[in-house]
């Protein structure tokens, strides 16, 4: 069974050490992808653990938005290399996917 775009997102945030995934959490609460969405409560997300949270911004924002809004925090958070991984996976899997 092929993976989805929310199982490559799990993955990511399982990759963050806990202190960056504080930081994660921290910088998702002052981002946003547009004006029409409107942020996960804060108290959600303080509490949230990688699993909980991936279901959170699937959930909030839709799978695609929700890898969108991951990308853009884990560049902020200088987390450069695992974004570059969730982005080969997602286009990896588009692909396989289209074909």
């Amino acid at each position: 069974m092929a993976k989805t775009r929310s199982d490559h997102l799990l993955y990511s945030l399982e990759e963050l050490v806990p202190y960056d995934f504080e930081k994660f959490k921290f910088k998702l609460q002052n981002t946003s992808l547009e004006k029409e969405h409107s942020r996960i409560p804060r108290g959600q997300l303080q509490t949230a653990k990688p699993v909980k949270l991936a279901t959170l911004l699937v959930t909030h924002y839709g799978e695609e938005d929700a890898v969108r809004l991951t990308l853009q925090v884990l560049r902020a958070i200088n987390q450069h290399l695992l974004a570059e991984d969730l982005n080969s996976a997602i286009e990896t899997n588009h692909s396989c996917q289209e074909g």
